[in-house]
């Protein structure tokens, strides 16, 4: 009798327990839901129901989609490659500059994050933006086969991007924008273009599992300019020289308000998106450093100017940069940016470590590394040392 009591309390307090997390779980938090997406838990998916792409698998995918939003038409718009004159039937804008915007690991054409960062280019105006969906083969659990499919991914989003330069699109103003593994899809992509990309902007290009090689991954010849933005190096985020200029954002490992939420490095990691959306409204300049960041510039860089980060950044911009800013970035509340998103603002809960006065203690800086490379064989992932 005892026994069956014991286990009908436990019951209750499981079924209470589950009925606590669901509600809060339907309270909003969207930056946080998007946090929960890297938690196997979070989905009902199983590591059965993985997608495997082959390298040369036929080409359009049905899970491989490009939606176009335009300011005229700020809805999605499935692109359709079969017809030639889509493009110029659509609200596409030929004056205005064509940016692809690509998401990672968990995401989708609706999904945080990365739809921050497509409603600040529509608020911005003037620019098309092409959002390529591909979350069907990067759904969670299925990380390993998120990496193995970005070769094929790459690949058809290639030939979809040589059709519609075919149908008018221009390509001397594309702008591939892409977070995580989303970030080395943009430089995959152009080793299977018959045509250089103008520029691409890597936030926090993934780091787990990725190859050294550079067919493999973001490198400084995938286009006229590569310009990366690091804010959780070392971890989910790469810590080597992928561009033509680096910038490492408060240390480049781990940002300053993330330190009171339930994963540090996840939330740094995703911020970068936040930081690429206030540069559409507001220059952040940064300065030139060193191999590693936030120390003394070294004699070969005293004469480098700042330059801003994210999309403002010249063509030009070469080498390391630096910026230090404690304030979360394009939150209106924190850095007084009224165009700014309320979905990169910390809840209450975690808001002490933005505002905290003084500053919490300064992260730890990253050291960018040479282009040099070996294997590591106890975890199976190559990686740059100097």
């Amino acid at each position: 009798m005892a026994r069956d009591r014991a286990r009908a309390q436990v019951t209750c307090i499981a079924t209470a327990t589950l009925l606590l997390a669901q509600a809060v779980l339907s309270q909003r938090h969207p930056i946080k839901e998007a946090l929960l997406l890297h938690n196997d838990a979070f989905s009902n998916a199983t590591f059965e129901d993985c997608v495997w792409r082959r390298d040369k698998e036929i080409c359009p995918d049905p899970d491989v989609n490009l939606h176009l939003y335009t300011e005229a038409d700020p809805v999605k718009n499935i692109v359709d490659l079969s017809s030639q004159d889509w493009l110029r039937q659509s609200s596409w804008d030929p004056a205005h500059e064509n940016i692809l915007l690509i998401h990672g690991y968990a995401g989708g054409d609706d999904t945080l994050p990365i739809v921050v960062l497509r409603d600040a280019y529509l608020r911005r105006g003037g620019y098309n933006v092409f959002m390529l969906d591909w979350g069907a083969l990067c759904q969670p659990p299925c990380y390993v086969a998120a990496v193995h499919n970005l070769r094929p991914v790459a690949r058809c989003v290639a030939e979809a991007l040589s059709t519609l330069r075919r149908a008018g699109l221009r390509t001397d103003n594309l702008t591939c924008v892409g977070h995580s593994l989303g970030a080395h899809l943009c430089g995959i992509i152009a080793n299977y273009l018959t045509f250089r990309l103008n520029r691409i902007i890597g936030l926090d290009p993934a780091r787990p599992l990725i190859r050294s090689a550079p067919a493999l991954r973001l490198d400084p010849g995938d286009a006229r300019a590569v310009h990366v933005l690091h804010t959780n190096a070392g971890r989910y985020g790469e810590g080597a020289r992928l561009g033509h200029a680096d910038f490492c954002l408060n240390g480049g490992r781990s940002q300053p308000y993330c330190e009171d939420t339930p994963n540090e490095a996840l939330c740094s990691h995703i911020w970068s998106i936040c930081y690429q959306a206030e540069s559409l409204f507001r220059s952040r300049d940064a300065a030139p450093c060193g191999r590693r960041c936030s120390v003394r510039v070294p004699p070969s860089r005293a004469s480098a100017l700042p330059v801003p980060i994210g999309q403002p950044a010249p063509m030009s911009a070469s080498g390391a940069y630096c910026l230090e800013d404690f304030a979360t970035p394009f939150c209106p509340y924190t850095s007084g940016l009224k165009e700014g998103d309320t979905r990169c603002c910390l809840d209450e809960l975690y808001a002490a470590a933005a505002t905290a006065d003084p500053p919490r203690k300064r992260p730890r800086p990253v050291r960018l590394r040479g282009p040099r490379y070996r294997h590591n064989d106890n975890d199976s992932e190559y990686y740059t040392v100097v």
